[in-house]
Order: structure tokens, then C-alpha cells, then sequence
């Protein structure tokens, strides 16, 4: 209502597509494990009250942007030769022809109605643009603090041929707070380049938090990613990868550690559309108390899609009776010459390697710990 929502064009069609859609439910495959009931009173609570405290960066030689409640609050100086970086208002306001032909071109972004929900409300986000063979020595990192109401941070990243870059988002939350974030990044990496992108999930323990990750890769173009969920009542990480250029990599791995009531779902979808192209999935939790975790990975070989390697892992420590994993690792392939793996373990700790390490002197507690590194490790 304040004049900055629905900036990224096309608002009033994506809140459109979102109304018919509706938010996805139980009865649709890919939401069977989760419920989005307890976002719907939230959707469009904004809010743009501003957070003073704001913690050290992560990383102590980087490139910042921080945001407060989806609005940006303050960013870097000096970029490096070749690199841009600003918030997602600005340049629309400012220098609207970078994002033509790039932004919310991804189906993911278009046609699922949180991302379009995002699309209508948000107010601000990062724009990450790599010329060509330019290499970010030093990382970039966004820190996204929330408080209150609900936020829609727009992120994308555009790295030329050849460019390389490393990425931290990173989602803070105060105390108990109740709010909502229902983030999107889209990212486009054109022929050879390489991007890491880490993804460090701290919102409040009574937040909702849903993530959106849409991706492209063209010939040779390598794409790292890594989501540590820890905090949040309700997370739901989604993720659309497609390899559309021959030699394209992506490796897409996760960390998720629950306790309380505390529901993650971790959806991906790896669409391999061409030949010889590469990718991995890597997923690790460890569960206590009455949590809930969800792993869905699905991998699609497109006809003709031949010479592909595609491979999904999900295991999860359960330390409660309690707790509870549903996994469901999932192969769509259409072509003959590839090489597919899934597979999905769930247990609880080793009693066997727990009582080795008592057996040498290290008390239980340490000794679990140990146990539990190695396995996240």
C-alpha cells in the first residue's frame, strides 16, 4: 500500500495467477508433507519498521548489503571493476534495462504462487551483476533481518561468461518474533561461469519462512549451493534447477537441524535438459523432539538427454521417538544413456560408535556430539 509494492512488473498479473492458484495444499503431490495454513493470515502483513541492532557480518572481508524486514538498509562501496551490486528498487528505478529479458523469466518464478505472490508484493531485494571472465575475489554477503510483518525479498544474480563469484544469504531473525519471509532467488549463469551460493536460514523460532531458488545454466557453467536451515516454525526451501547447456554442473547440498515443532521442507526439482550435464544432491538432517523434516528431490532426464550423470542422497539422525522424516527421493528419465542414483537412510545414533568413544574416556554428551559432526561433516 505504500506505493513500492508490486515494482517488478507485472505485479497485478502474478497476484492474479497467485488468487487462482491458491496456496499450494496437501492434496497437490509436491505439498503433501506440508501445510501452508498457518502463512495465510500473514500473507499481507508489510511492514518496514527498522532494525538498529545489526550484527558483524559473517564473513570479515565482504561485500555487504543488509535489508530490514525486505528493505534495504544499507550497502557496500568500492566494488571491484566489472561487478554491480544494488538493491532491487534502486535499479529498477534506476537502470531498469539490466534486468530486461532476465527477471522472472524462469518458469519456477512464474507459474508457483508463492514466487508469483512474491513477484506482486515484494518491495526490494539484490541485484548481482558479473561482467564477463571478472572474478569477486572477495564474497558477497546479504544479510536479511526480519521482526515483524511479512517481507518479499526479489534477489537475482547474473554472472557472464566465465565469471566467478561466492554468495551468503543470510536469513536473522530476533527472539520469538512472529513473521513471515517468503524469499526468491533467481540465478542465470551464462557459459563457464561458477558461482557458490550459501543459504543460512536463522529466523526466529515462531517465523515462517519460505525460499524460492530458480536457476539456469548454460554451456560449462558450474553452480554450488548450500542451505543450512536452523531456525523457523515453518521452512519450506524450494528449489528448480535447469542444466540447459552441455558440460552444465550443479551440486546442491543441505544441512537441516530441528528440534520443538519445528517443520522443514526441502523440495528440488533438477531438470538435466540437454547432454552431458552433471549434477548432485546432498541432504543431512538431524531431528529431535516432536520436528518434522521433508526431503523431496526429483531429477528429470529429458529425451535425448543422453550422457548424464544425476545423483540424490538424503540421510537423517532421529534423536526422538518423536521425530519424524518422510523422504521421498524421485527419477523421471526419458533417455537411455545416463547414470542415476537415489537413495535415502534414516536411524537413530550408532550405539555401537557411541559406546567405543565412552569406552576411551569421552563423556556421553561429547561423545554424541562427535557422532553427530561426523555425520553432518
Amino acid at each position: 500500500g505504500d506505493g513500492r509494492a508490486g515494482w517488478a512488473g507485472g505485479g497485478q498479473a502474478a497476484a492474479a495467477r497467485c488468487a487462482e492458484a491458491g496456496l499450494p495444499e496437501r492434496k497437490v503431490e509436491e505439498g503433501r508433507y506440508t501445510t501452508l495454513k498457518p502463512v495465510q493470515e500473514q500473507l499481507f502483513a508489510l511492514d518496514s519498521i527498522a532494525t538498529d541492532d545489526t550484527p558483524p557480518a559473517l564473513l570479515p572481508d565482504s561485500f555487504r548489503l543488509v535489508f530490514s524486514n525486505g528493505v534495504l538498509q544499507s550497502g557496500p562501496e568500492n566494488l571491484p571493476a566489472g561487478v554491480r551490486l544494488a538493491g532491487m528498487s534502486k535499479t529498477m528505478n534506476e537502470t531498469p534495462e539490466v534486468l530486461a529479458g532476465q527477471m522472472g523469466q524462469l518458469s519456477a518464478g512464474q507459474d508457483l504462487p508463492l514466487p508469483a505472490l512474491n513477484q506482486a508484493l515484494s518491495r526490494d531485494g539484490y541485484v548481482l551483476t558479473i561482467d564477463p571472465d571478472v572474478t569477486v575475489a572477495r564474497p558477497i554477503e546479504v544479510l536479511f533481518l526480519s521482526d515483524a510483518g511479512a517481507s518479499y525479498p526479489r534477489n537475482l544474480i547474473l554472472a557472464g561468461a566465465g565469471a566467478e563469484a561466492t554468495v551468503v544469504e543470510q536469513y536473522l531473525g530476533r527472539g520469538e518474533a512472529d513473521y513471515f519471509v517468503n524469499g526468491v532467488t533467481e540465478v542465470h549463469a551464462a557459459a563457464g561461469a561458477r558461482l557458490q551460493r550459501y543459504k543460512v536460514q536463522q529466523d526466529a523460532a515462531g517465523a515462517n519462512h519460505i525460499a524460492t531458488l530458480a536457476g539456469q545454466l548454460e554451456d560449462g557453467a558450474r553452480f554450488e549451493n548450500f542451505d543450512l536451515n536452523l531456525g523457523g516454525r515453518l521452512v519450506r526451501s524450494e528449489i528448480h534447477m535447469t542444466l540447459q547447456g552441455e558440460g552444465a554442473e550443479a551440486a546442491l547440498n543441505g544441512v537441516y537441524l530441528l528440534r520443538g515443532e519445528q517443520h522443514c521442507d526441502n523440495a528440488i526439482h533438477m531438470d538435466h535438459a540437454v547432454g552431458a550435464t552433471n549434477s548432485r544432491q546432498d541432504y543431512r538432517g538431524i531431528l529431535d523432539d516432536r520436528s518434522h523434516g521433508v526431503f523431496q528431490g526429483k531429477i528429470t532426464v529429458r529425451a535425448d538427454a543422453q550422457g548424464i550423470e544425476g545423483h540424490q542422497l538424503n540421510k537423517t539422525l532421529l534423536l526422538s521417538d518423536e521425530a519424524e522424516i518422510d523422504s521421498k527421493p524421485e527419477l523421471q528419465i526419458l533417455a537411455d544413456d545416463v547414470k542415476c542414483s537415489h537413495g535415502a537412510t534414516a536411524g537413530e545414533l550408532d550405539e555401537t560408535g557411541l559406546f567405543y568413544l565412552r569406552s576411551r574416556g569421552i563423556p556421553e554428551d561429547e561423545a554424541r556430539q562427535l557422532l553427530m559432526t561426523a555425520f553432518i561433516s
